[in-house]
């Protein structure tokens, strides 16, 4: 009796293991983001490093994804702006380094359009935040491609801000900015 009992919890154990895994994801490809002027057609755009990035996956749902960005990779073409974005008017990379996502709710893992809700930390402000994603699975590689709206006031971040100043004019900046993705893992679920 022992020894059935011994078997039938390796045998579960072996099934728990094999039904949960985490991965960390292998993302060569930066992240893009693209700001734009409250009014006219302004908007630059640039480019930002992941960090690191952590995804479990258990009984064909994304259970965890944990994706840290380097600010400090912030960058744009016009250098002066660059510089602009790190400083203290905007992101302060010095001081805060890095933006963490982290998924709150599971996800089903099926080709196919999801949301993925989680909290968003930007110079230490959290806030819940639901991200349009696809997710495409082939047999080699599970991708998943997303395109985020992000209101940067949400993140203390209101350097000539048409909501916190009013008569800008031609010199507000969007609250708004976009952040876009895709982070690929090997298949092996």
């Amino acid at each position: 009796m022992k020894t059935k009992l011994l078997l039938l919890a390796l045998l579960l154990t072996s099934y728990w293991v094999a039904a949960q895994q985490t991965v960390e994801l292998n993302n060569n490809k930066p992240l893009t983001w693209q700001g734009k002027a409250a009014m006219g057609g302004y908007a630059p755009e640039g480019t930002l490093e992941v960090e690191k990035a952590v995804i479990t996956i258990e009984n064909g749902q994304i259970t965890a994804l944990v994706v840290a960005v380097d600010m400090k990779t912030l960058s744009q073409e016009n250098k002066r702006l660059e510089k602009h974005l790190r400083n203290e008017d905007f992101f302060d990379v010095k001081v805060f380094p890095q933006a963490v996502f982290t998924l709150t709710d599971p996800v089903d893992l099926a080709n196919g359009t999801c949301k993925l809700q989680g909290v968003m930390s930007i110079k230490n402000k959290a806030v819940s935040e639901e991200i349009p994603a696809w997710i495409n699975i082939t047999d080699q590689l599970i991708t998943i491609t997303f395109d985020a709206q992000l209101d940067r006031t949400a993140y203390g971040i209101t350097y000539n801000s048409p909501s916190f100043f009013t008569k800008l004019k031609d010199q507000a900046i969007a609250d708004e900015f976009t952040l876009k993705g895709k982070l690929s893992l090997p298949n092996r679920f």
